[in-house]
């Protein structure tokens, strides 16, 4: 069943229209074809002709074409090396319609038409009369025609049929009629019968065709979608990590510019002495404070950062690796606080929650035993005596990391 507009269109035409145009969606369509198509995948019936052409760019290196600037902008991006396209827009010419009822009658009798086996109508004529009309000297091929089209009977209706039809084009070509199979002919009702069982094979056949075009819009609008979400991908990564560059280097150029304004602090300090005439005192040089839980926060801060990146493209709120490393710090902050009870240094590690929030994250367990904690009989557990100065340190780095996140 055709979608009422698309039929519609077929009767008023717009003269020089080239398109069709969706009034729901806005999509261009070269045929009634393809709004049929459209119209039963999406329901839309709102179709209107326009005289603008539907886009053709051909790709020169694979052969895509791409029917829109957006479809093309993502072929490139998808292939790189793939940037030089062939408009064949103009080769386009008018808007078809699907074939009316007058059309498939016809195209049905053609085809049945082509399936009978004919011969020269030499086969069917009277050879007598054949050779009187070529001793009067008319050619052949007219001969043939005069006498099968007069009804093979006499040289009188022979030769008034060429008098009359002496301007036709094909006057001299070989005539090919129907072979005489010796079957009896059928009868009109039987051609008509045979007439319509064809036409219906070949509306079949129409709606198989739509259904395939649909089928193929369908893939490459899937395709599309695809290579637009994966290349708004690829810039979402490539933004995060000109955001961390850019980042990296406000840091170095701070710390460039405190260190000049501290050496020219210096110099002037320097100066100032020399006009009152004062010596700067010996300068001595500072014990190094050694931090005795360097090894550790640096082992710590890599499983944070795997933590981080695992779940860095997640969209939900809160984010599951940061409310993972809070976690973290509730139960460090909790040994801080009640040093003395053994039930703040033992955690339950088939706890649904423990499981949900920490045990299933990427890095979450590795996250736990870089902290200190130890796994035994289903439980983590943090070895006694507490070491409290450890415990802060990390709790500190566990709040920078939950702050900073990506940027850690």
């Amino acid at each position: 069943k055709r979608c009422p507009e698309t039929t519609s269109l077929s009767r008023t035409r717009m003269s020089g229209a080239l398109s069709l145009v969706c009034g729901d969606c806005g999509q261009q369509l070269k045929s009634a074809d393809e709004a049929q198509a459209h119209a039963e995948s999406t329901g839309h019936v709102n179709f209107s002709e326009s005289t603008e052409a539907v886009l053709q760019l051909v790709c020169k290196e694979c052969g895509k074409p791409c029917r829109s600037k957006t479809e093309q902008e993502m072929h490139t991006q998808r292939n790189p090396t793939h940037t030089e396209f062939v408009d064949k827009t103009s080769e386009q010419g008018q808007l078809s319609y699907a074939k009316g009822e007058a059309d498939l009658l016809k195209a049905a009798e053609d085809s049945l038409d082509a399936e009978v086996e004919k011969v020269r109508a030499t086969e069917q004529i009277n050879k007598e009369l054949l050779t009187q009309l070529n001793d009067m000297g008319f050619p052949e091929n007219r001969a043939e025609r005069a006498l099968y089209f007069s009804g093979n009977e006499n040289l009188e209706k022979a030769i008034a049929w060429l008098e009359t039809h002496a301007d036709d084009m094909d006057l001299d070509e070989v005539l090919m009629v129907p072979k005489d199979s010796g079957k009896p002919k059928m009868s009109k009702e039987e051609q008509k019968a045979m007439l319509e069982g064809r036409v219906q094979d070949m509306r079949k056949k129409a709606v198989k065709e739509n259904r395939e075009l649909e089928r193929a819009q369908e893939i490459n609008r899937i395709a599309s979608m695809k290579e637009l979400n994966d290349a708004r991908t690829k810039q979402k990564e490539q933004e995060e990590i000109i955001a961390v560059e850019r980042v990296k280097r406000e840091k170095e150029k701070d710390a460039l510019a405190r260190a000049k304004v501290k050496a020219e602090l210096e110099k002037d300090k320097m100066n100032r002495m020399a006009a009152r005439g004062l010596k700067p005192e010996a300068t001595q040089e500072k014990p190094k404070v050694v931090d005795p839980h360097k090894a550790k926060k640096i082992a710590l801060g890599t499983k944070l950062r795997d933590v981080i990146a695992a779940t860095r493209n997640d969209t939900a709120s809160p984010n599951p690796g940061t409310k993972a490393i809070e976690t973290a710090n509730k139960y460090v902050e909790n040994m801080v606080k009640n040093p003395t009870e053994e039930k703040f240094r033992s955690i339950n590690a088939e706890n649904a929650a423990f499981q949900r929030i920490i045990a299933t994250r990427t890095g979450g367990m590795a996250m736990m035993e870089a902290l200190g904690f130890e796994t035994a009989d289903g439980k983590l557990s943090m070895p006694a005596p507490l070491d409290t100065a450890w415990l802060e340190a990390a709790s500190a780095e566990l709040q920078l990391a939950a702050k900073r996140g990506p940027f850690y």
